[in-house]
């Protein structure tokens, strides 16, 4: 049974539509992307984006984990200071590229084509009568306001969008700009969200091919009822901000607000472990499983508290990791990667979470527990690549996630 929060919440957005209707329906996620501020151009990568929205139309493809007769698209305008106009946004079954499958449909926020998202907030649309299915592609087009100014992205997107000028692809961008959540109207008997960083987020993963490892979880568990989102975080961290808000900032509003959620699966510490000193955090003060232990029993306290299962991960091996980079000499060194251990082991002894999936052990190299496996590295020392990924998602069994009654 669903606990009461997801009923309330289904009401809540059945209201948010403008129509009031006597059966609540259910809404679950089908795709998901975790906002995050946009940072300054003085920062190491590139956000991305283009160097404007305002006035723009912005074409983001993307991949359903669930299926429904009707959908829901979420717009985030959470980091934002200003309010955030968009005049339309339209969606259809998605193709190849920035080509469409099927007809545009138009979505409305209370029976309006257009809508200006406060600061700090994200609005949900109506419902669109879109029958869609797991694993279909589907197209969401945003035209901007002259006003519309981007302060709110995922980074890493895996999937190219587009600029478009008519019909014509002005410019090719890596980041997700508004586009939130993708919800349907289908009920499952499970709503799954992973959690952590760039390994989770897909960094690693060829783009456009949905190979990160929750997309390969997602489609394995489709069949037995479960909807699987991604709300990794490249740069994320436990206990401080890093590219995204901590783990623990953002774990309520990216996975206990989830419709329905009743399970996280966490894979979080590698950047926690290895920023300080390295170009990231030069000054910061090394990490110590003292507050890694803490971090952990504060997200298992909000767990419980929320009534959702916690799934954590060991943090897999990272010895050599972004060779030819400014942070290959200061990422990993013989402390941080005994410290890595070491949480890994008290991982695997804690009663503090419901439920353990050992990514270490899936992912170290037999003859050198401190690296990555070659046949499952993407080639950086850090990220396993589609191999890995798969192998990740395989470790986690329906038995693991499933609550014990």
């Amino acid at each position: 049974m669903k606990p009461i929060a997801t009923t309330i919440t289904a009401m809540l957005l059945t209201l948010t539509a403008g129509t009031v209707s006597a059966q609540p329906r259910e809404w679950v996620p089908a795709w998901a992307a975790s906002p995050e501020a946009v940072w300054n151009t003085e920062f190491d990568f590139p956000t991305g984006l283009p160097d404007s929205i305002a006035g723009k139309t912005v074409r983001q493809p993307l991949t359903l984990a669930w299926g429904g007769d009707s959908l829901r698209i979420t717009l985030s305008n959470s980091y934002g200071t200003k309010p955030l106009p968009v005049d339309a946004v339209m969606v259809a079954p998605g193709g190849e590229g920035a080509m469409l499958e099927g007809r545009e449909l138009p979505v409305l926020f209370g029976g309006k084509p257009k809508v200006i998202i406060p600061p700090g907030a994200r609005i949900v649309s109506d419902p669109v009568a879109l029958p869609v299915r797991a694993g279909q592609r589907l197209a969401v087009t945003l035209r901007y306001g002259k006003d519309a100014v981007a302060q709110d992205f995922h980074w890493d997107a895996r999937e190219t969008g587009f600029v478009l000028d008519g019909n014509r692809i002005e410019e090719e961008i890596t980041a997700r700009v508004t586009l939130a959540n993708v919800l349907t109207d289908r009920p499952a008997e499970m709503v799954v969200a992973a959690m952590g960083d760039s390994i989770t987020d897909g960094n690693g993963a060829a783009m456009n091919e949905d190979v990160r490892w929750p997309d390969f979880l997602a489609r394995r568990l489709v069949p037995e009822g479960v909807a699987v989102i991604n709300a990794g975080i490249s740069g994320g961290r436990l206990l401080s901000d890093g590219m995204g808000e901590s783990i623990l900032a953002r774990i309520d509003r990216d996975a206990f607000a989830v419709p329905g959620i009743d399970a996280v699966v966490l894979l979080i510490g590698t950047n926690d472990i290895a920023w300080p000193g390295s170009p990231f955090a030069p000054d910061e003060t090394p990490m110590t499983l003292e507050r890694l232990q803490a971090g952990i029993a504060a997200v298992a306290a909000k767990s419980k508290a929320q009534g959702v299962r916690l799934i954590v991960g060991t943090v897999p091996p990272f010895r050599g990791a972004l060779p030819d980079t400014p942070l290959a000499a200061t990422y990993w060194s013989v402390g941080k990667d005994a410290l890595r251990r070491e949480f890994n082991d008290w991982l695997r002894k804690t009663d503090l979470v419901d439920a353990l999936v050992d990514f270490d052990a899936v992912l170290r190299d037999p003859d050198d527990p401190s690296r990555l496996n070659p046949s499952y590295d993407s080639g950086d020392r850090l990220h396993p690549g589609a191999a890995g990924n798969e192998a990740m998602a395989a470790a986690i069994s329906l038995e693991l996630l499933r609550r014990e009654e």
